[in-house]
């Protein structure tokens, strides 16, 4: 690898399907930057040959994985005094399907799957727009964004709201020694005070580190909100040269929050929900929890149904046509065949078609006598 100094370029991977570049996202990023520096991208494997003349190299939102070779390349990178940039977003590793944690975590760094939303609305509609009011946790950024006022880290003038920055869409990340937190998310979102951007300056080698949760910061469409400008300078200074130096005291203590994970809102809302009020005893035999005379299934008022269809229609029939045929015939005893015909006719749908005065046994037969010779007829056209 070329000497530290001789390395006069910034790059930007383009080989992972990364979400923004130089020329879709991060074109008002890339005018700042080419200023001062010589941009390129990088769009084949990662390697440390392709990392010669980097001073910089800037991770935007990957959505592929990288191998293990590439992770080799990038730790020889920065053990040889490179400085790199990795920015993700909301849903961290699962959202972009990328392994980028494997690495920031040797340094002791981690992107959550999660994301920040402001808990108060103002000024931006969008809830994961999430204005930062006091967020910034080490004064040496104050100081390098030229915020250093007389009275900071006083009662009224606090360092923690000497910036103000828009975070858009992104996460909060875990930062263990040897990395050091420099901004949170503040007192107004969610998760409450919780790291977005955390370096770390691996001892002995020179080179630098830094994570930021949200590539969406940095984008053409907020660069220019609040005080976006000012961070991306800060971070982009603190990794090229050497004119920044973090507060220790800010360092070894950072004013964050243990990680509390909340409730998902929208499968509680979906379970089953206890009718019980509060206050109320809960009786050992649980049957007598249910209310029976609002809702039951049983035969209790069968017998009614049936006796006011006995009324209205006079016979009740759950049996077929011949089985109801077959029991009359078994009931019938010498002169009770007038009664057997008639009884016949109801069940059989004779009677109904018959005058009223004309439903005598004679009638029914009869009926039948005439519909059996003309299905004898309709059969003798046929042949």
């Amino acid at each position: 690898m070329e000497e530290l100094s001789s390395r006069n370029t910034v790059l930007f991977t383009q080989c992972k399907r990364e979400l923004f570049t130089i020329n879709s996202g991060y074109k008002s990023w890339h005018r700042r930057l080419r200023n001062s520096w010589k941009v390129g991208q990088l769009k084949e494997e990662i390697s440390i040959e392709c990392l010669g003349e980097a001073k910089l190299l800037i991770i935007a939102a990957p959505r592929e994985r990288f191998t293990s070779l590439e992770f080799e390349s990038l730790k020889r990178y920065l053990e040889g005094g490179g400085s790199v940039l990795v920015l993700l977003g909301e849903g961290g590793e699962g959202s972009f399907n990328t392994n980028i944690n494997f690495l920031l975590e040797e340094y002791g760094i981690m992107v959550n799957n999660d994301a920040v939303v402001r808990s108060v609305y103002y000024k931006y509609f969008h809830p994961k727009e999430a204005l930062v009011s006091n967020g910034v946790l080490n004064r040496a950024i104050s100081r390098a964004a030229g915020k250093s006022l007389p009275g900071l880290d006083s009662e009224a003038n606090p360092v923690s709201q000497a910036l103000q920055f828009v975070y858009p869409y992104g996460a909060t990340l875990n930062v263990v020694k040897p990395s050091t937190a420099v901004l949170s998310t503040g007192s107004a979102c969610i998760p409450v005070n919780r790291p977005v951007l955390a370096t770390c300056s691996p001892k002995g080698n020179g080179g630098k580190l830094a994570v930021l949760g949200s590539a969406h910061m940095f984008h053409d469409q907020y660069i220019d909100k609040e005080e976006n400008a000012r961070v991306m300078d800060v971070v982009t200074r603190w990794l090229t040269t050497d004119d920044i130096t973090l507060d220790a005291i800010d360092a070894d203590d950072p004013e964050i929050s243990d990680y509390n994970m909340l409730p998902h809102t929208e499968k509680l809302a979906d379970r089953l929900k206890s009718c019980l009020q509060e206050g109320d005893d809960v009786p050992t035999d649980f049957t007598k929890l249910f209310d029976t005379q609002l809702f039951k299934l049983d035969n209790t008022v069968l017998p009614k149904i049936l006796g006011n269809h006995y009324e209205v229609h006079g016979v009740i029939a759950f049996s077929s046509e011949k089985v109801r045929l077959a029991q009359i015939t078994n009931k019938c005893k010498g002169p009770d065949y007038l009664s057997l015909k008639q009884e016949c006719g109801d069940i059989l749908g004779i009677t109904p078609k018959l005058g009223k005065d004309d439903r005598s046994a004679k009638h029914v037969l009869e009926h039948i006598l005439v519909q059996v010779v003309e299905f004898k007829k309709a059969i003798l056209v046929s042949l």
